[in-house]
C-alpha cells in the first residue's frame, strides 16, 4: 500500500511530467478550492492569493497571458515527506516581446487528501520583473 508520501510525490511528479510538455491537465485539477499560493520576494510578481478563484485570476491568468507560446516547467528534483512535496524546477518560455523567461524555481506544496492546499514559491523575482514587466 502506498504511503501518503509516495502518493503525494506521484501526484506532483505526474503533474510536472505534463508541465514539462506544456500540458497542465494533471496540475490544475490538483488545486483545492481553498488553495493558498504565496510567491516569495518583493517584486511585482510576489503575491499572496487565497482561494482557487484568486489563484487563477491573480497569479495563473496574468502569468500565462505574458507568453507567446507554451510555458514549460521541468522538475529537476522532487522530495516528498508526508503532506509536503518540494520541487526544484526550471522554466522555459518566451514572452510576446520575444524575451526569454527561463526562471529557476523551488515550490513547496502542502497536500491534503490528494489536493494542493498550499504553495510557497521561490524564484528569481528580478528576472520576472525584467522579462514579464511590473504591470501585472
Amino acid at each position: 500500500m502506498d504511503t501518503p508520501t509516495e502518493t503525494n510525490r506521484a501526484l506532483i511528479a505526474k503533474a510536472f511530467d505534463g508541465l514539462a510538455k506544456g500540458d497542465p491537465s494533471n496540475f490544475m485539477p490538483l488545486f483545492d478550492e481553498t488553495i493558498e499560493w504565496r510567491v516569495m520576494g518583493s517584486s511585482a510578481w510576489s503575491k499572496h492569493a487565497e482561494g482557487l478563484e484568486s489563484v487563477t485570476r491573480d497569479l495563473v491568468g496574468p502569468l500565462f497571458s505574458r507568453f507567446a507560446g507554451p510555458y514549460l516547467t521541468t522538475a529537476q528534483l522532487i522530495i516528498a515527506d508526508g503532506d509536503h512535496v518540494a520541487v526544484q524546477a526550471k522554466g522555459d518560455a518566451v514572452t510576446h516581446e520575444g524575451d526569454r523567461y527561463d526562471n529557476d524555481y523551488c515550490f513547496v506544496f502542502t497536500m491534503c487528501d490528494g489536493k494542493i492546499v498550499k504553495v510557497v514559491e521561490y524564484m528569481d523575482t528580478i528576472l520576472a520583473d525584467r522579462a514579464l514587466g511590473t504591470g501585472s
